[in-house]
């Protein structure tokens, strides 16, 4: 009995083994978007992914497969998954294969998103196609192919409700989602991120522009105007904790698109005043030069 084990243990590591360190790569990258995913690290998840992705969930959702950034991925992530108390992903049956500089991943995979004492379960399994950026795999397909559901089927949308009412579970979520609504275009969500008598302050905005909107429905008023004259919105952003709990330091870059023609890209700084988990002042910082030369503003 003692040699069958060992000999089974000994099948099991030549099997592990025959495994090139290629390929171990690529399972350790698709195994870190399910595992930061569940811990809510936005980031990590972000750098399995390759500039552009191909991303592929209509045999559950419909549609269409869209081609997002690793930040749009995530952002879309973030309006429902911090809803749930928990979500476990569980993945096995690896295959990997290797052709020149792309890799193809499949596995199965069973996801169980609790909340409120019940729990809802997505199991099928997932194909990716991986290349080469900076000399690391990245994700650049993932597919979806969904098998069944089970569990209570409600539970997506009163997660979604759960965020959308504000009940964020950290300040810096909170504040990060004042960043989803404007990148998602969800400004609705602003009304939920900040407090009835919230401002948001301007110091070094240019003459002739408003240095502060007072109150939630000014703020929502200003970014919900946005759509007239920008598309789409992108802000890579570092958020920080500070010694005061309720305050929140943020280091962003905005990256928008004019509907007239080209892109304006500035740096910013923020601070976030939270008060009873919502927001009741934010200052934002940024380079008026640079704002000043998109938008031909005359600074003297």
């Amino acid at each position: 009995m003692k040699r069958k084990i060992t000999s089974v243990l000994i099948t099991l590591l030549m099997g592990i083994g025959s495994l090139s360190a290629q390929k171990m790569e690529m399972i350790d990258v698709v195994k870190n978007i399910f595992e930061s995913t569940d811990a809510l690290e936005w980031q990590k998840v972000q750098q399995s992914f390759a500039e552009r992705v191909m991303l592929d969930y209509t045999s559950m959702a419909g549609g269409e497969p869209v081609e997002l950034t690793p930040q749009e991925i995530t952002d879309s992530w973030k309006t429902i998954l911090p809803g749930f108390d928990k979500t476990r992903h569980m993945v096995a049956h690896f295959e990997v294969k290797e052709i020149g500089e792309k890799g193809f991943v499949s596995h199965d995979g069973t996801a169980t998103h609790y909340l409120n004492g019940s729990s809802w379960t997505v199991i099928g399994n997932y194909d990716y196609q991986l290349i080469k950026e900076g000399g690391l795999w990245k994700v650049s397909a993932m597919t979806f192919n969904l098998e069944f559901v089970d569990g209570n089927t409600d539970l997506p949308r009163l997660a979604k409700e759960r965020l959308e009412n504000g009940s964020m579970k950290t300040n810096k979520e909170l504040v990060d989602q004042f960043f989803v609504a404007l990148e998602t275009q969800q400004f609705h969500l602003l009304k939920k991120v900040f407090a009835e008598d919230a401002k948001q302050l301007n110091p070094y905005i240019p003459e002739g522009f408003p240095k502060s909107f007072d109150g939630r429905e000014a703020i929502y008023q200003q970014y919900n105007g946005l759509t007239a004259n920008f598309g789409q919105m992108r802000f890579p952003r570092e958020i920080f904790s500070t010694e005061d709990p309720n305050t929140i330091f943020v280091k962003f870059r905005g990256e928008i698109e004019i509907k007239a023609g080209g892109k304006y890209v500035n740096d910013y700084f923020g601070i976030f005043r939270i008060k009873d988990g919502q927001v009741v002042e934010y200052q934002e910082y940024f380079n008026p030069i640079v704002m000043a030369k998109a938008f031909n503003i005359d600074l003297k």
